[in-house]
């Protein structure tokens, strides 16, 4: 005997899984945000410190400021030798792109914009 089909069960469990979906995309897409990869995200939260602690009344650094911060800081962190095994120019590229997210977030969170 065929099973009677329950149009009220059907849209209820479909909207559930629509909920649940939704929420799984969310939760990767703000966790990518910040980068793809551990180190990537390393690199932003040290920038984010960096900028969280700049003096008062401090302007915000130019690019190729920031890009020689990040280097310092990538050189002191001992990162290179772990990008130095893989693709050292695009993992350098994206530590430093972190980083300079990162600071510029941080910078922008302690000192209000006039």
């Amino acid at each position: 005997m065929a099973r009677e089909f329950k149009p009220v069960r059907f849209f209820v469990m479909m909207a559930l899984a629509a909920f649940v979906v939704c929420g799984v995309t969310s939760f990767y897409t703000h966790r990518a945000v910040h980068g793809r990869t551990a180190e990537e995200r390393a690199a932003y939260a040290i920038g984010l410190k960096v900028g969280e602690q700049a003096p008062p009344g401090a302007r915000l650094p130019t690019a190729a400021d920031l890009n020689m911060m990040a280097q310092k800081y990538f050189n002191q962190q001992g990162s290179g030798s772990q990008l130095r095994s893989s693709s050292r120019a695009g993992g350098l590229q994206n530590w430093d792109l972190a980083f300079e997210n990162g600071y510029t977030d941080g910078f922008n969170k302690t000192h209000l914009q006039q």
